[in-house]
């Protein structure tokens, strides 16, 4: 076999590898086991409870899809997606294998923890990922905002999504007001998105 015959089948080869890895990160397709692997992965962190469901239908012309996810507190309650909150809601789709979400889901917690949740509601929903790698993770980065554990995606299928993070920004009334499919990188952008969108100042 020549040198150039082999430079190319380990460039090629490289190529792949490259490529395998980019989608990890982009498919949504990271499920993990949900049990985790270490003790520390079976402890569930300290999270406030879901917020109770209102048991009032969403309405508007884009809604999110009637959904009980577990709390990822692990108290048996459940996170109730698709009707009216009562309250604007921000809701933040993570994962473990999203890379941007490790830098995003600090500025959430921030939010978090600088509001009433009688005027505005904070909540995330782990995607494609397990219950014990979402427990480690979240206790390693010190968040405590509520997260519902939806392991087959179906809010990130529901919405086509094609990555992660992605924040969707919902009225009082269930509606959708906006959906940001884009990494949030400052806590100054997110509180602008939340004025713009939803109206409320922090």
């Amino acid at each position: 076999m020549s040198r150039t015959s082999s430079r190319r089948r380990c460039l090629a080869s490289s190529v792949v590898l490259a490529v395998v890895a980019l989608a990890g990160c982009t498919s949504g397709d990271g499920r993990t086991d949900g049990a985790g692997s270490s003790p520390a992965a079976q402890a569930l962190p300290d999270l406030t409870d879901c917020p109770a469901p209102t048991g009032a239908p969403a309405t508007g012309e884009q809604t999110l899809p009637v959904l009980s996810l577990p709390c990822l507190d692990g108290e048996g309650g459940a996170l109730t997606l698709g009707e009216a909150p009562g309250v604007p809601l921000v809701l933040n789709l993570w994962a473990t294998w999203c890379t941007s979400c490790r830098d995003e889901l600090p500025l959430f917690s921030q939010l978090y923890g600088a509001t009433d949740r009688a005027e505005l509601l904070v909540a995330g929903v782990v995607t494609r990922d397990g219950a014990g790698l979402a427990a480690e993770f979240v206790t390693d980065l010190g968040i405590d905002f509520p997260s519902g554990l939806d392991e087959n995606g179906d809010l990130y299928v529901d919405q086509g999504l094609r990555g992660l993070p992605g924040t969707f920004f919902v009225n009082a009334d269930g509606s959708i007001a906006h959906a940001e499919l884009a990494p949030i990188t400052s806590y100054e952008d997110l509180l602008a998105l939340l004025q713009e969108h939803l109206g409320v100042s922090v």
